[in-house]
């Protein structure tokens, strides 16, 4: 009886302390599942940023080129009707070409002189947008940059304004209007919650329309004062939206309680935040905590059916150890009836010599009986007892494999630990477009040829995919060359965009990429199966803002750019048609000085690529 008594103490300690470590390791997997939530939101808002940036920065430098042009610089001299017409003409042909909302021209009060929608109802000519602080920044003579909604035409846009001078004045304005419409288009159908606010808070772009043109702070009346008088948001009137900080996960991570309009209460989300210095913007990525509590409770529901076994285990082995005693207590007590039995009969030598022996026979068939009885019930028990939990884990396996088959991916993540798997696989794309993105700092070093190419073919692995382009992989593993490999992957970037377009309306579409070496010098071949260069192509497409593609898929400067990375790594590049078809480009680079190695055998490059 006491000894019962004390396992159940012992099952209800070890009881209560299962119970303990599973809510603590409900708290451990929660913020395991939040930090990896947030690992993955900063990964997607670095994409995002770049994204976001490379749109902006791809037009920052075109109305410093136009401001130079003669045929604005002649309207604005003397706005006579043909010069008017010939700039109106002029900047038409340049929206077209790099796929700008608008291009205009104002003067130094702020009137447009010209147009790129000259000949549009919404015509921007003889309108004065004086009141737009990207104007008065130019007319200071520094670089205008703006984000409002278009008076006109109601559509947001980012501006950058640079003046144009003659006779050493500043005589007007030259201004280039982004549309971030599209933008905000391809956000929608990544699956992420994304919104930009601007210097005071407001959200502009966003993937949640209940959020747009929402203040995520109060405005004062200065402030909504500047805002109106500044025709930012034009007539819209700005909501508020209630963020309420609840705790930060990390330096940019944090949960917060999300709240629109005049809905109480709010959503729990992460919010990972992140500045973009030059256009005065705040980039904020918002992703459901669902996820994280979701998993963690699966993590949860797993660490404590091993504990429950590892319990059940614990209290057979004290069931098992109770039934030793007692079978101890039981032998005990027999051999004291058998040496109180063989007392009395000491008189008979004969019959207590046979009843001792028949005694000890007995005791020695009673002691291996009991001990297989023991056995056996023991048995049953550990058979029942792992019965459940083993029937318990099938039946998690089996759901699983349902799962899978009926595609419900969201339900596998803490079964099957896919979760840490898709983790490992997005940091290193991000960690291609991020090495990708970096700036060059001119530093020279040797780069085996194939570890470049390979780095490009990662970047557009989507693409290729997508339109089901067969690459041909034939690069050289000795070919190396002495140059900055930030510079090489852009070209091979570059040329790669080109051969992916280009065979875009083939069936079937092939690229074939091959290197080798031959007199100290490495050549570099990209090759496709497109519709090839034609004579008037060939004479110009080495030109800036030459280009064959669709207007908003290219601003004609990636050859150019080439070219001339090329000529400062002391390497040249051409382009040719292949005998079997298509467009072939050809890059040449030297060698590292102390990889030349005149044993080796050159491998000249190929006259055609493999069809």
């Amino acid at each position: 009886m006491k000894a019962g008594l004390t396992t159940l103490i012992w099952t209800i300690l070890l009881g209560v302390n299962v119970i303990a470590l599973v809510l603590i390791g409900h708290l451990a997997f929660r913020s395991q599942a939040l930090g990896d939530l947030a690992a993955e939101t900063e990964n997607h808002l670095t994409l995002f940023v770049s994204s976001l940036d490379g749109r902006l920065e791809k037009y920052e430098y075109l109305p410093s080129l136009l401001a130079n042009d003669h045929r604005l610089v002649a309207a604005l001299r003397a706005p006579e009707p043909t010069r008017t017409r010939d700039a109106n003409r002029f900047l038409e042909a340049v929206a077209d070409t790099v796929g700008a909302s608008d291009v205009y021209l104002m003067d130094a009060v702020g009137t447009t002189v010209a147009a790129s929608n000259w000949n549009l109802d919404r015509s921007f000519v003889d309108r004065n947008f004086s009141f737009r602080p990207y104007f008065r920044q130019a007319m200071e003579g520094g670089l205008g940059r703006y984000f409002a909604l278009g008076t006109t035409s109601n559509q947001r846009g980012y501006y950058y304004a640079y003046p144009v001078t003659y006779d050493r004045e500043i005589r007007g304005a030259v201004v280039v209007k982004v549309d971030l419409d599209q933008i905000e288009q391809n956000w929608a159908t990544q699956g992420k919650d994304v919104m930009v606010t601007d210097e005071d808070g407001v959200v502009f772009l966003t993937t949640r329309s209940e959020w747009l043109f929402a203040s995520m702070q109060s405005l004062s009346a200065a402030d909504a004062t500047r805002i109106r008088e500044s025709r930012r948001y034009a007539d819209t009137a700005l909501g508020r939206l209630r963020v309420t900080w609840l705790k930060s996960i990390d330096d940019e991570a944090r949960q917060v309680l999300i709240q629109s309009g005049e809905r109480r209460g709010g959503r729990p989300f992460l919010m990972v935040s992140r500045e973009m210095p030059k256009a005065g913007w705040t980039v904020h990525m918002v992703a459901d905590t669902r996820i994280a509590r979701e998993s963690a409770l699966q993590r949860t529901a797993l660490a404590g059916l091993g504990m429950l076994i590892v319990l059940l285990l614990v209290i057979l082995y004290l069931v098992n150890r109770q039934r030793q005693r007692a079978l101890v207590f039981a032998r005990d007590e027999l051999e004291h009836r058998v040496e109180q039995r063989t007392a009395e009969l000491r008189s008979e030598v004969d019959e207590r010599r046979r009843a001792e022996s028949e005694l000890r026979d007995t005791q020695a068939e009673l002691i291996h009986a009991a001990k297989m009885a023991g056995l056996g019930q023991m048995s049953a028990g550990i058979s029942h007892e792992l019965n459940q939990p083993l029937t318990a884990i099938r039946s998690y396996a089996d759901n699983a494999a349902r799962m899978l088959a009926r595609e419900r991916y969201d339900a596998l993540g803490g079964n099957l630990g896919q979760i840490r798997e898709l983790t490992d696989r997005m940091a290193g794309i991000i960690g291609q477009l991020r090495g990708f993105s970096r700036k060059s700092r001119g530093e020279r070093k040797s780069v085996p040829v194939r570890d470049a190419v390979n780095q490009a073919l990662e970047l557009f692995r989507r693409d290729i995919e997508h339109h089901a382009i067969e690459v041909t992989n034939g690069v050289d593993e000795e070919a190396i060359v002495d140059t900055d490999p930030l510079l090489l992957n852009q070209v091979l970037v570059n040329l790669l965009s080109n051969a992916i377009h280009a065979v875009s309306g083939r069936d079937p579409r092939h690229i074939e990429i091959v290197a080798g070496t031959v007199d100290g010098v490495v050549w570099i071949r990209v090759s496709d199966n497109g519709p090839g260069i034609d004579d008037e192509v060939a004479a110009n497409m080495f030109d800036p803002f030459f280009t064959t593609k669709e207007v908003g898929l290219g601003l004609g400067l990636g050859l150019s750019i080439s070219y001339r990375i090329m000529e400062s790594l002391g390497g040249s590049i051409r382009a040719d048609n292949a005998a079997g078809g298509g467009a072939q480009f050809t890059i040449e680079l030297p060698v590292p000085t102390d990889s030349r190695d005149p044993h080796t055998t050159p491998t000249p490059p190929p006259t055609e690529p493999s069809p």
